[in-house]
């Protein structure tokens, strides 16, 4: 379990889409201590949400950074040299996939070499085990089948009561591209609205990856309207293969509450009619001058819409990473993982083992 925690603690995406699936496999079922797979019942269990290199899916060419070895494995491995090595040791393979549409090319090539291969006299297989429904997943990682990768929207208060917090924020920012970098989101894009009296777009539709990390400052009064106006013509800039989603923090209060609000339900009008569902918006209420609520209204504006409070400038670091980490997927683990590893296992190894 300690390496289990390290490597998560330190994970990160490789700035593509596609994994190294095969290399896993390959690398595994390669073992050679002296009790790697000796036991009569053998299998390898596979969890991912990625496709292998060279089997995306067809659409994915529409993606960011899909596959950065999409023609041949840097190694030369293949899907049948995976296989064989799988057969050598007379090892089953459980597929886990937390993105049915985007594994199912590598799912199907694995399968096929497994039905074919001449070695495999024992009929050993591929059992699919699918960890969330093929059309419910709409987070990063997910982006090369359907749903598709985040557009995350910053709004973020550039007022002159900001000004001795703004290095802070940019710092929250920051943190917020890095816990997507290491939860293997970089098909996601960025883009910041700054506003004071006015708005301005200083980033547009940018890759996670070529996100900037300084933010320049401006200083002024401040009004909600124009940069509610900014967001929401980004909102609808986003690709077809892209979900926006809202992060609008600020430390005070405007006149204009209100119109930012019809705003931001415009757009979540627009969200449910291309996207079939609410606008993900995170109101973010910084320090002790925040006009809850206005925020609240700005919030309830959509139905997926919440508010949260900081009153520091750590605090809203640790806010912006808690949205980062946000995803349907996780909440899906924490119910339903371990009931469908154990039926589907138990399952083979009933039919195949023990032939009840």
């Amino acid at each position: 379990m300690n390496f289990v925690e390290q490597v998560c603690a330190t994970s990160s995406g490789g700035f593509d889409l596609a994994e190294d699936v095969i290399g896993a496999i390959q690398h595994c079922a390669q073992w050679q201590n002296q009790d790697d797979w000796t036991s009569d019942i053998k299998f390898m269990m596979v969890l991912t949400d990625a496709p292998a290199h060279g089997l995306t899916p067809k659409d994915s060419i529409l993606a960011n950074n899909a596959d950065s070895y999409a023609a041949r494995h840097p190694e030369g491995l293949t899907t049948q040299s995976a296989v064989t090595s799988l057969l050598s040791k007379d090892i089953d393979l459980f597929y886990c996939s937390f993105n049915p549409l985007a594994t199912k090319r590598t799912e199907d090539e694995l399968s096929a070499h497994f039905k074919t291969h001449p070695d495999n006299t024992a009929e050993h297989s591929v059992t699919p085990i699918p960890m969330v429904p093929a059309d419910s997943v709409v987070t990063s990682s997910s982006s090369m089948a359907g749903g598709y990768g985040r557009h995350i929207i910053f709004v973020l208060d550039e007022s002159g009561s900001m000004s001795c917090d703004w290095s802070g924020v940019v710092n929250a920012y920051n943190q917020y591209i890095a816990k997507r970098k290491q939860s293997q989101s970089d098909s996601d894009l960025v883009s910041v609205v700054q506003f004071d009296s006015s708005a301005r777009t200083s980033v547009k539709l940018q890759p996670l990856s070529a996100a900037p990390t300084d933010l320049s400052y401006h200083g002024g009064g401040t009004a909600f309207y124009p940069a509610a106006m900014h967001a929401r013509k980004l909102a609808t800039e986003t690709p077809t293969t892209h979900t926006p989603a809202i992060i609008f923090m600020s430390d005070g209060q405007a006149g204009d509450a209100s119109h930012a609000a019809a705003e931001f339900s415009a757009l979540n009008g627009h969200v449910y009619r291309t996207k079939r569902s609410q606008l993900e918006l995170h109101v973010i209420a910084f320090g002790s001058g925040a006009n809850q609520s206005q925020l609240q209204q700005i919030a309830s504006a959509s139905g997926n819409g919440r508010v949260h409070a900081s009153s520091s400038t750590a605090e809203l670091a640790s806010v912006f990473v808690d949205i980062a980490a946000t995803s349907n997927v996780a909440t899906f683990l924490e119910t339903e993982i371990a009931k469908r590893i154990t039926e589907a296992v138990s399952d083979k190894l009933s039919l195949e083992y023990f032939g009840s």
